[in-house]
C-alpha cells in the first residue's frame, strides 16, 4: 500500500458515509491504498445501509477519544505514509495523489499539514461560519507555526515510531501536543496546499464555545509544567484586537456589517477562554485542577 487513511468516528454515520464515498472518488487507484475506519463507540450499532468501501476496514476502539481510536488505526495501517481526517472531512478528489506527491518530491520531511478549506452548512455564511474560515481554522498558519491539525495531516510511520503515537489520555488538543514533540525533536513540516479536505464550518456560537473551553483546557495541560505562571490568565484579552478588526474590514471578501459580526465572535472567544482558564485554575478545588 502507498497510503493508509486513518478515520477516527463517533456516532457520525452520515458524515463518515459521505467522507467514505469521498475517498471512493480518488484518482489514485483503490489498489494503492486502504482505509482504516475507528469506531470509537463500539456500542453503536452500523447501520443496514451503511456503505463500506472494498479497500476500507471498519475497527473498534472503546478506549474514549480521538486520539485513541487514531493509535488503533495506527497499529493496523500497513502503509508508510499515514493520511489522518477526519469523519465530517470531504476530501477532493486528488487529496491522495498530492498528498503522496509531495512526500515523494521531500523525502527528508516526516509531517505534512494538507490544506483544509471551510465550507458551510447552507447556502449563506452565518457569521460562527465566517468566523471559522477567517481566522479559526487556518492550517497553513499552523503549519507555520510547527503544527497540524489532524483534520489534514500527513506523516511518515518511520517518524510515528520515532515520536510515538499520541497521547490516548487527552480528549482535546492531542494533535498539538504530538506536533510539538516532533518539533521539539527537529522534525520539519510543510504545508500541503494541493492535499485538500473540504470541512463544514462551525454553524453558531454555541460550537465555537465549546470547542474554545476544550481547547483551553487542553492547552493548560499541555503547559502544567510551567508552575505558577500557568495561573496568570491572559486579562490583556479583554481589550478587543483592534488589529484584527481592522484585517477583516480591508478582507474584500467580507462586507462591513460580515466583518463587525466576526469581530464580535472573536471577542466573546476570548473572553470564555479567559474564563474558562479562571475556572479551572482558580475556582476548582486544588484535587480538580487541570
Amino acid at each position: 500500500m502507498d497510503a493508509s487513511v486513518i478515520i477516527p468516528s463517533y456516532r457520525s454515520w452520515d458524515q463518515l458515509q459521505a467522507c467514505l464515498d469521498c475517498l471512493a472518488k480518488q484518482t489514485l487507484s483503490s489498489d494503492r491504498f486502504e482505509i482504516l475506519v475507528v469506531n470509537n463507540d463500539p456500542s453503536d450499532p452500523v447501520p443496514q445501509e451503511f456503505r463500506l468501501p472494498s479497500n476500507a476496514r471498519l475497527m473498534k476502539e472503546a478506549k474514549p477519544g480521538s486520539y485513541a481510536a487514531r493509535n488503533c488505526g495506527i497499529r493496523d495501517a500497513t502503509a508508510d505514509l499515514l493520511f489522518f481526517t477526519d469523519s465530517d472531512c470531504l476530501p477532493v478528489p486528488g487529496y491522495l495523489e498530492a498528498g503522496l506527491r509531495i512526500a515523494d518530491e521531500n523525502p527528508e520531511v516526516g509531517r505534512f499539514g494538507g490544506e483544509v478549506v471551510l465550507v458551510p452548512n447552507g447556502e449563506d455564511w452565518t457569521s460562527a461560519e465566517l468566523y471559522d474560515r477567517f481566522l479559526g481554522l487556518e492550517q497553513k498558519k499552523w503549519v507555520e507555526r510547527g503544527r497540524a491539525v489532524t483534520a489534514n495531516l500527513i506523516v511518515r510511520r518511520r517518524l510515528l515510531e520515532k515520536i510515538g503515537p499520541f497521547n490516548d489520555t487527552v480528549l482535546s488538543g492531542g494533535d498539538m501536543e504530538w506536533n510539538d514533540r516532533a518539533k521539539a525533536a527537529g522534525a520539519p513540516i510543510m504545508f500541503a496546499a494541493e492535499a485538500i479536505v473540504r470541512h463544514p464550518a462551525r454553524g453558531n456560537l454555541r460550537d465555537h464555545v465549546t470547542k474554545a473551553r476544550r481547547i483551553e483546557g487542553a492547552r493548560l495541560r499541555r503547559n502544567a509544567s510551567r508552575g505558577w505562571v500557568n495561573y496568570i490568565p491572559p486579562i490583556h484579552k479583554l481589550i478587543p484586537s483592534f488589529k484584527t478588526l481592522i484585517k477583516l474590514l480591508r478582507n474584500p471578501e467580507l462586507e462591513t456589517r460580515q466583518a463587525f459580526a466576526v469581530w464580535g465572535v472573536q471577542y466573546v472567544i476570548r473572553v470564555v477562554k479567559i474564563t474558562e482558564t479562571i475556572r479551572l485554575l482558580w475556582l476548582r478545588r486544588p484535587d480538580q485542577r487541570t
